[in-house]
């Protein structure tokens, strides 16, 4: 497996990446502030969070490109 941090470099959009990231960290970190509110664990709300984003990489991956 390949290390994040050796992918980051070589990646061409590692700007966009990072801004992307600064710009949607904050609402994940509400969703799993307010999961833990709501009785769940932080690594079960991360998981679930984690889970969904992996669905929906697979959905984007099934789409015909353009």
């Amino acid at each position: 497996m390949s290390n994040v941090l050796e992918f980051r470099p070589k990646c061409p959009h590692v700007e966009s990446l990072s801004d992307c990231r600064e710009a949607l960290e904050p609402a994940v970190m509400k969703i799993v502030s307010d999961a833990i509110g709501r009785g769940y664990t932080a690594a079960e709300a991360a998981m679930v969070v984690a889970d969904i984003a992996d669905d929906y990489i697979l959905m984007l991956s099934r789409q015909p490109r353009h």
